[in-house]
């Protein structure tokens, strides 16, 4: 395999925005939805009391032009009133199970009012949302941005079978330069050293290997099932991404195969992608591939899970050019204000102009950037003021699923501008040696929760602090403290762990 930039360069052929979908958060109703619904006259089947977006949003499923309306509570969470609507008539079906999302009074929980619309064409998509910002149930509408994975290249690797197990492993010199580079080593050599045991780390991506031998014993949590959700979603991490992020940060260590990981804590996965692919470029433009996109429910119900789950650290590798909008705000400014130590990548988008990247660049994020074995700054890795640190993601050996997958299909025109899904684009198996922000987000988070493990001050602005001050100061830096390019240095293991140590 050649060296080729793939689905996930972050180029600006990317949608911004997800077509036609819209994401609505309603206020408290002042009186039960289940008894105004049963009570409101009907006229040409919608109800005359509806408010103006409500009453457009009833237009458009009667014309036939609503694709689907799902409550970001997953089914089984969902109030007696949200459930009440379903089997109602046609025409007020979708804005009853909107208005049924909200709160009823008391404590709310964080997806209390909230709902997804999905419209069948994106040109209807302005008007909808003019006419429910202008809906006084409605406490805030917003579209809905396109987040991507941050891994741009696949890098073919010779790869030899390990003894008896027929698992492809990396050779053991050379390839996890990574973890010479951070001063892995020396780190766990420490006096009173302790690893991440009981420490929760979070990977929210394409999802995980879980029979992949090297991280048996290592995942304590798997969600990727939505049965609400139309779209498939099976365990299987197919695009491998996940497989690889999480191998960065917990793989095995020590056990004669394949790879180490950086630490051995708790992971907690959460699958954000369905397994049906998108075209990569908006209409009226050429797509040239079928990519995987987040699939922005389940990554809005993982964020609001890691909240609840207690999380400790919560590794990002994947970025999008499109400010958050208020449903992924709120849950970060929620992570952050309870202590959770949130790691993204800066991005891959540096020979277009380093565009600003989220989640990255949201207040009280740890962004990270990639850097080579010769400490330089690696030549798709976004810069800019927001970036806190940097670390090894150029040939990073980990781990990949052990069955075959794709990151995403050749476009193909059928002459008449329809577009189908031709030869996969394949990953290796196994273990391979990939580039990206994505790769070094990894190294970050891991270190994080080492730090937190050995007695570090616990929440994010802390964690980023001492990171900063143990950081290496690399040469691409020119003698300065703090660089756009490297933020406050590249990653040194050792020397957080000897600060988190001192208290």
């Amino acid at each position: 395999m050649t060296l080729k930039q793939n689905a996930y360069s972050g180029r600006h052929s990317y949608p911004k925005y997800h077509s036609g979908m819209l994401l609505v958060q309603v206020r408290p109703l002042r009186q039960p939805v289940r008894t105004m619904t049963m009570t409101v006259a009907a006229r040409d089947g919608v109800p005359e009391e509806l408010p103006v977006g409500m009453a457009a949003l009833a237009f458009y499923e009667r014309a036939g032009l609503l694709k689907r309306v799902v409550p970001l509570a997953r089914t089984g969470e969902r109030t007696a009133g949200e459930e009440a609507m379903v089997g109602r008539a046609p025409g007020f079906r979708a804005a009853a199970a909107v208005m049924a999302t909200a709160p009823a009074g008391g404590a709310a929980r964080p997806d209390a009012g909230l709902s997804m619309i999905e419209l069948q064409r994106d040109q209807d998509t302005d008007a909808l949302r003019q006419a429910l910002a202008n809906d006084p149930t409605v406490e805030n509408v917003s579209k809905v941005p396109v987040r991507y994975l941050l891994a741009p290249r696949r890098r073919s690797a010779k790869r030899a079978a390990s003894a008896g197990a027929g698992i492809a492993r990396a050779a053991p010199a050379s390839p996890l330069w990574n973890l010479e580079k951070i001063r892995w080593a020396q780190a766990r050599a420490l006096p009173g050293f302790s690893d991440a045991t009981s420490t929760k780390v979070a990977v929210l991506d394409t999802g995980i290997d879980v029979a992949h031998p090297d991280l048996q014993g290592r995942i304590t949590h798997y969600v990727h099932e939505h049965p609400d959700l139309p779209t498939a979603s099976s365990p299987q991490d197919i695009v491998g991404h996940g497989t690889h992020v999480a191998g960065t940060i917990a793989a095995n260590i020590n056990n004669n195969l394949g790879i180490n990981g950086i630490c051995a804590c708790e992971l907690n996965i959460w699958k954000i992608f369905d397994d049906i692919p998108d075209p990569d470029l908006d209409p009226p433009a050429r797509p040239t591939e079928f990519v995987y996109f987040v699939e922005p429910i389940m990554y809005r119900r993982a964020l609001i899970d890691c909240h609840d789950r207690g999380v400790a650290v919560v590794n990002l590798s994947i970025g999008g050019p499109e400010k958050p909008d208020f449903v992924e705000e709120q849950a970060f400014s929620r992570l952050v204000s309870a202590g959770t130590t949130i790691v993204a990548a800066m991005g891959n988008e540096r020979q277009e102009g380093n565009i600003i990247s989220y989640p990255a660049a949201i207040p009280g994020v740890i962004a990270v950037g990639a850097t080579g074995i010769s400490d330089r700054v690696a030549s798709f890795s976004n810069r800019g003021n927001h970036i806190s640190i940097c670390a090894p993601g150029v040939a990073i050996w980990s781990t990949l699923p052990g069955t075959p997958g794709q990151f995403g299909f050749e476009a193909i025109d059928d002459g008449a501008g329809n577009f189908r899904q031709g030869k996969p684009s394949r990953r290796e198996t196994d273990y391979d040696a990939w580039d990206g922000t994505s790769m070094a987000s990894p190294h970050v988070a891991a270190a994080a929760a080492l730090y937190l493990a050995n007695g570090g001050s616990p929440g994010g602005t802390a964690v980023r602090d001492s990171l900063a001050r143990t950081a290496d100061k690399v040469p691409g830096m020119g003698g300065g403290s703090f660089h756009p390019d490297y933020g406050y240095g590249r990653l040194n293991l050792e020397a957080l762990l000897r600060r988190a140590r001192q208290g």
